[in-house]
C-alpha cells in the first residue's frame, strides 16, 4: 500500500498525508512540460515529419501517455485533456470526411496545430540556447554532474531526460514485464507497506555505491506493479529535491540517474542550433 501524498514539482510545496484506503501519490505537473512538449516528444519518438503528422497514430500515442499519467496519479492539467479532445476531433474528422459538410475543416485544424507546434518548437530551442550560455558560466565556477564515459570509452555530452523521457522509459519497462507471467517470477509473500520514502532511501544507498544508476536496473522483472510505481515516484521526488538528475547520451537512449554531488568534470556541449520553421514554404 502506498502512502497517500499530494506533491507539487518545481518551486511548489510538498504535502503528505496518509490513509488506509486507496493508495495515492499525486504529482502536479504545473511548471513542467505541457501538452505541446508531449506532442513534440511523441513526434520525435515516432520519427515523424512535423509537417506531415500521422494524426491517427499520434493521437493514439498521446492518449496512451495521458492514461499512463493518470494511472500514476499524476495530476494531469486540464491543458492535456483539451489537447486530447483537439486531437480526437481532428482524427475523427480525417477518418470520416464524407460525413463532414466542409472537408477543409480537418485540414485547417491540423495546419493550425502544426503552426502551434512550430512556434513552440522554435521558442523552446531559443530558450535552450540561452540555457546553454547561462550554464557555461556556471560550469566555470561550479562543475555540474557529468555522465560517465560511455561503454566504448568515449565521452558524450549529456542530455537532461525530461518527464516524458522518464514516462517513455517507464512505459517500456511495464510493457516488457507485462509480456511475462509475473506470478511465476516471484513468490507470494506477506503484503507489506511500500512507501516512496523507503524507495528514496534505497536509491540513495545505491548511489553511495555507484555515482550513477541505469534507470531500467531499478525495475527488475520480478517487481510487481505497486513496486514499480513507487520506484518511479521516488525518482521524481529525488529529482524535485535536487538529489539527482536524469541524463541520456542522446534522445530516446538509456536513462541514467546521477548524483548531483562529487561528479567528474563535464564537457561543455556546443549550444543547439535554432531551427527556423519552414512555415513560409508551407504557407502556415
Amino acid at each position: 500500500m502506498l502512502t497517500e501524498t499530494t506533491e507539487t514539482l518545481g518551486n511548489q510545496d510538498l504535502e503528505t498525508t496518509s490513509t488506509a484506503t486507496a493508495p495515492i501519490y499525486s504529482v502536479k505537473l504545473e511548471g513542467f512540460e505541457g501538452p505541446l512538449d508531449l506532442l513534440l516528444h511523441l513526434i520525435q519518438k515516432e520519427e515523424m515529419d512535423i509537417y506531415d503528422i500521422q494524426i491517427a497514430q499520434i493521437t493514439d500515442r498521446y492518449l496512451e501517455y495521458v492514461n499512463l499519467m493518470e494511472q500514476l496519479d499524476l495530476d494531469v492539467a486540464s491543458e492535456f485533456l483539451v489537447m486530447a479532445a483537439t486531437l480526437l476531433h481532428i482524427k475523427s474528422q480525417s477518418i470520416l470526411p464524407q460525413l463532414t459538410a466542409n472537408t477543409e475543416h480537418p485540414i485547417r485544424d491540423q495546419e493550425q496545430l502544426v503552426k502551434q507546434l512550430l512556434e513552440y518548437k522554435r521558442f523552446k530551442e531559443a530558450a535552450e540556447v540561452l540555457d546553454v550560455y547561462a550554464e557555461r558560466q556556471t560550469w566555470v565556477y561550479n562543475r555540474s554532474p557529468k555522465l560517465h564515459a560511455d561503454l566504448d570509452g568515449t565521452r558524450a555530452f549529456e542530455i537532461r531526460a525530461t518527464l516524458f523521457d522518464l514516462l517513455t522509459a517507464f512505459k517500456i519497462v511495464n510493457d516488457r514485464i507485462a509480456e511475462i507471467d509475473a506470478e511465476e517470477l516471484y513468490e507470494t509473500v506477506e503484503e507489506e507497506t511500500i512507501t516512496v520514502e523507503d524507495k528514496i532511501a534505497f536509491i540513495e544507498r545505491q548511489l553511495e555505491i555507484a555515482d550513477q544508476l541505469l534507470f531500467d536496473e531499478l525495475f527488475p522483472l520480478s517487481s510487481n506493479k505497486t513496486d514499480r510505481i513507487v520506484t518511479f515516484l521516488a525518482i521524481l521526488e529525488l529529482i524535485r529535491i535536487g538529489t539527482v538528475v536524469t541524463v541520456q547520451t542522446d534522445h530516446f537512449e538509456s536513462i541514467y540517474i546521477v548524483k548531483q554531488e562529487h561528479q567528474p568534470d563535464r564537457e561543455i556541449a556546443p549550444p543547439p542550433t535554432v531551427e527556423t520553421p519552414r512555415s513560409e514554404e508551407r504557407g502556415y
